[in-house]
C-alpha cells in the first residue's frame, strides 16, 4: 500500500476536528513549500517532491507524523485553541 493510500485511510477513520488540523497543517506545508520553491534558482520536479514529502510522513507509537523544518506563521497553541473552541461549538449546537 502506498503512503497516499494509507493516509487516506487513517483520514477516513479520524474525528473530523483531527482531520481539520491535519488540513490546515497541510495547507501551512504547502505555503511554505511554495514559498521554498519560488526563492530556489533551480525547481524540483514533481517525483523529486513526492518522494521527499513520503519520507517527512510516517506513523510513530500510532499517531501519523509530518515532520516539517522551521515552519514560519504557525502557531499550534492558536491552532489548538480554535479547534478546542470549534469543538465547544459545536458540543452547544448539538445541546440546542
Amino acid at each position: 500500500m502506498t503512503p497516499k493510500e494509507t493516509l487516506i485511510q487513517a483520514i477516513e477513520r479520524s474525528p473530523d476536528d483531527l482531520v481539520e488540523a491535519l488540513l490546515h497543517l497541510l495547507s501551512v506545508l504547502q505555503r511554505q513549500t511554495s514559498l521554498e520553491t519560488d526563492q530556489q534558482t533551480q525547481p524540483k520536479t514533481e517525483s523529486a517532491s513526492i518522494a521527499a514529502a513520503s519520507k517527512r510522513l510516517h506513523r510513530k507509537q500510532g499517531v501519523l507524523v509530518i515532520e516539517t523544518g522551521n515552519v514560519t506563521g504557525f502557531d499550534i497553541n492558536e491552532l489548538i485553541g480554535e479547534m478546542r473552541e470549534e469543538r465547544i461549538q459545536q458540543q452547544i449546537e448539538l445541546g440546542n
